[in-house]
């Protein structure tokens, strides 16, 4: 029994760490706001599939660039997905790279519209 203790509690410690890192790393997702995005990286996609997870962003995502956050908004009532959400990379490279691919995408029937958010004062007059 010695060594099936020794194994779980070593994967279960590893496990745990890991977890700790991400949630750490994001900044614990308080409120829906992750790490700080950089202007010009952080992009509002609509039509999501309900389905999604904010993993699911992260897993689509992922090929452009670094993501610092990746947010399924859901109701707060029924936690089930509105359909949108969020994601921002570390560089606006990546974000116009995602836009360029991703945008117009069909995912599950639907087709996906990702666009760039644009900082609310950030415009030039």
């Amino acid at each position: 029994g010695g060594m099936g203790g020794g194994m779980g509690g070593g994967m279960g410690g590893g496990m745990g760490s890991s977890a700790g890192a991400m949630t750490g790393g994001g900044g614990g997702g308080g409120g829906g706001k992750g790490a700080p995005v950089p202007a010009n990286c952080n992009l509002y996609l609509y039509h999501l599939p309900t389905t999604w997870t904010d993993d699911d962003i992260r897993l689509c995502f992922a090929p452009f660039g670094t993501i610092v956050s990746a947010i399924v908004m859901k109701d707060r009532s029924t936690g089930v997905s509105k359909g949108f959400g969020f994601v921002g990379y570390d560089n606006a490279a990546a974000a116009q790279c995602a836009i360029q691919s991703m945008n117009g995408m069909q995912i599950d029937g639907k087709r996906l519209k990702v666009e760039l958010k644009v900082a609310k004062g950030a415009a030039p007059y």
